[in-house]
């Protein structure tokens, strides 16, 4: 089953799931745009390109939120260089959405990888595990804000706090 971009390899059919999923049809919520990243590094054979569009999907998944969360940021979020990604999962999200993610470590790492990656014309090895790790991090980052943003979603729930945060989620089982 395919849900907001991400592949579940097992949702419990139940009356209140069932209720959730007419939810989502009915209400036709949108997912973050960040998840077509995040679905593009899960797909990524490259371990280069599969950390940068993960770090992408970090990115906008964290101004999506906020802006979600808090229109009034959107000149600041929109037209002014973006502050770095671990004052943004970190202090600014604890401000504006209650609490600091609990990959903030992570992800600040890896933005870290993704501007050497980036910027830096020599080619950086990549260990391809290490790549399916940061996937996975970025993942439970955005499913956290998700949840932040809809405590109530069972759909998200599941997908956030009824999965072991360590497993990564295999595109395509």
């Amino acid at each position: 089953m395919q849900i907001a971009g991400t592949v579940v390899n097992e949702v419990n059919l139940t009356p209140e799931t069932c209720s959730a999923l007419q939810d989502y049809v009915r209400n036709a919520r949108h997912p973050f745009i960040a998840l077509r990243h995040l679905h593009r590094a899960k797909e990524e054979q490259n371990s280069r390109y599969k950390w940068i569009e993960a770090t992408i999907a970090a990115e906008l998944a964290i101004k999506e939120f906020l802006l979600a969360k808090h229109p009034a940021l959107g000149p600041l979020l929109l037209e002014m260089p973006a502050p770095p990604l671990s004052k943004l999962y970190g202090s600014l999200l604890k401000e504006y959405g209650g609490e600091e993610s609990p990959k903030k470590r992570q992800i600040e790492k890896g933005a870290e990888m993704r501007n050497r990656l980036v910027h830096r014309p020599e080619s950086i090895h990549i260990d391809p595990q290490k790549a399916l790790d940061y996937v996975n991090d970025v993942e439970v980052a955005i499913f956290h804000l998700l949840w932040l943003l809809h405590p109530a979603d069972l759909v998200i729930k599941k997908l956030y706090l009824h999965r072991p945060i360590g497993q990564v989620v295999a595109s395509g089982a």
